[in-house]
């Protein structure tokens, strides 16, 4: 008995601006800036952005654009297409954008979806003399729009799998942090050898499976 496999269905997409409030960066006056915390963190553009959220290192005391707390920021000059999500009430300039879905587009599933067009961006970005994109590129670009359900389900998978990555690279950093800490700790500085341990040439050594350890002369 043959069967036939239902079409699919095709996705319909629509413009970020039909399903997402976009805020323009602007850079406020200068004089506003400062290091001290007065006023509300100040990102500038992709190089205060982390693996998720920005890191405060500027502040604005009379911001011109704002970003609200759980916002998606996107680098709109050099480099295009980096994100990440607002950690609270911010001040943007103009290297970036702040989008804020409306209710029928999760928020992280548009953050998983622009990651992965970010190389698309960059490439609307190119222009003559420095890569930017502007309002008409964000309000434009099309958007896939799932049923919600769908939707949370897809950004729950992708969230578990960057939490996992997450987690790999941090253990690839400890592990690159803690071998060298141990090998100092077992044998000390091989520099200044603290432990008084004999040196040889490395032509005295033989070579195993196991490593490198003395040769041993036949008597």
């Amino acid at each position: 008995m043959s069967s036939t496999a239902a079409p699919r269905q095709a996705v319909s997409r629509a413009p970020l601006a039909e399903i997402c409030d976009i805020t323009m960066g602007q850079s406020p006056p200068s004089s506003t800036y400062n290091t001290t915390g007065d006023g509300l963190p100040f990102f500038q553009g992709a190089t205060d952005f982390g693996d998720a959220y920005p890191k405060a290192r500027v502040y604005c005391s009379d911001p011109a654009r704002i970003a609200e707390k759980g916002d998606i920021l996107i680098s709109v000059r050099a480099p295009v297409g980096p994100t990440n999500r607002a950690p609270a009430r911010s001040c943007i300039g103009r290297g970036v954008a702040a989008l804020r879905p409306h209710p029928e587009l999760d928020v992280q599933y548009l953050l998983y979806f622009l990651r992965h067009q970010e190389a698309r961006l960059a490439y609307l970005g190119k222009g003559s003399t420095f890569d930017a994109i502007g309002r008409d590129d964000l309000e434009e670009y099309p958007i896939p729009l799932l049923p919600l359900p769908v939707q949370r389900r897809i950004a729950g998978t992708l969230d578990k799998a960057d939490r996992l990555r997450r987690m790999r690279r941090y253990a690839l950093e400890l592990s690159d942090q803690f071998l060298p800490a141990l090998f100092l700790r077992m044998f000390g500085d091989p520099a200044s050898n603290p432990k008084g341990w004999e040196k040889v040439p490395l032509g005295g050594c033989r070579c195993s499976e196991s490593g490198l350890g003395p040769r041993v002369r036949p008597r």
